[in-house]
């Protein structure tokens, strides 16, 4: 069960339409592959932060990191091509850079996202300055039990993958209007604003990656950030990532579910303004 409705609360929807009107969207072709981005360009500080969504979000679902950064550095926001193959969308996020003219970048994940990061911290190390961990898993055991093989995955209508994603959203809990909100945002993002084959290579991308690589940057240079409700990333599966990353700087946030980014916004902004700067 869901747990108790909360009738009122942020309107996530209203939100990303607004700041979606008034921040413009770049498509930049990388290797025959076309990356969708916010772009805030460059900044005096010479920094740039590289901000990689998860599986449900695009790149207009950090909009409260883009707005509260934008003054600060430089930040790019993506949605991923349609690859389903999670290691060459981290190459071609820094095939990406390369083509923007960008050296070294900040560079956060959350869930799918943090996969990425870690991908590009295990690949290509020198091109990282700091790196994010976020809402994500260090094993494939937690995919595995959730998605079926890929070649079963490759055969499933798009529609049916989206339907069963909704399926399992109805029994996230609410414990404070808030929760509510990301549900009905969620639902709206997947049914209106993601194709069933932009979707499908989403999963493809979990479901056949054998192992998450291990990040290769030293220890000061990565941050976690979990969550303790988070109703995706269990208790285990966050311990996995830290046993993984012993010396690393955590941040928990005691609420926040699967995307405090949105939900803990003002805190989120808090620890990453503290970590780049450390």
């Amino acid at each position: 069960m869901s747990g108790a409705k909360h009738p009122t609360g942020p309107d996530y929807i209203a939100e990303g339409a607004a700041f979606r009107a008034r921040t413009p969207f770049t498509r930049v072709e990388v290797r025959r592959r076309v990356w969708k981005i916010i772009d805030t360009g460059a900044a005096a500080s010479g920094e740039t932060l590289l901000l990689c969504p998860g599986t449900l979000g695009n790149a207009d679902i950090f909009r409260n990191v883009i707005d509260a950064l934008r003054q600060e550095m430089r930040v790019i926001s993506v949605t991923y091509p349609m690859i389903g193959d999670a290691i060459a969308i981290a190459d071609g996020a820094v095939q990406l850079l390369d083509q923007l003219g960008v050296g070294q970048a900040h560079i956060l994940g959350s869930s799918l996202g943090g996969i990425i990061t870690q991908t590009i911290a295990a690949r290509h190390p020198g091109r990282t300055k700091h790196v994010f961990v976020a809402n994500s898993l260090a094993t494939m055991d937690a995919i595995r039990a959730l998605l079926p093989p890929p070649e079963q995955v490759a055969q499933i209508p798009p529609r049916a993958l989206k339907a069963i994603v909704l399926d399992n959203m109805a029994d996230w809990p609410e414990p404070a209007p808030e929760f509510t909100a990301i549900k009905a945002f969620l639902k709206n993002e997947l049914t209106t604003r993601f194709t069933g084959q932009a979707f499908k290579a989403r999963a493809l991308a979990l479901a056949s990656l054998d192992a998450i690589p291990v990040a290769q940057v030293p220890s000061a240079q990565m941050t976690i950030l979990q969550a303790d409700d988070d109703p995706l990333v269990t208790k285990p599966v966050r311990q996995s990532v830290l046993d993984r990353y012993p010396d690393v700087f955590v941040h928990t946030f005691k609420t926040g579910g699967h995307f405090p980014y949105l939900t803990r916004a003002d805190e989120y902004i808090r620890i990453l303004k503290q970590r780049m700067a450390a």
